[in-house]
């Protein structure tokens, strides 16, 4: 059984651009790039003694 389920997402247009060049130049899709992305910054985050942190303020801008 599939358990994904569909997710709308609203980007800033800078960030659309950037995956659809990431996808074009990894030949994936631009969904596979998103959770490429995802994944990444999750995997920083547990790493024990990752320097990085996501944050997000009230606009929903990531900076870290």
């Amino acid at each position: 059984m599939n358990s994904r389920k569909p997710m709308q997402l609203r980007l800033p247009q800078e960030l659309k651009e950037w995956i659809k060049a990431e996808s074009d130049r990894n030949g994936n899709s631009q969904n596979s790039e998103v959770i490429r992305a995802i994944r990444a910054a999750k995997d920083r985050r547990s790493t024990p003694g990752a320097i990085g942190n996501i944050i997000m303020d009230q606009g929903d801008n990531a900076r870290c």
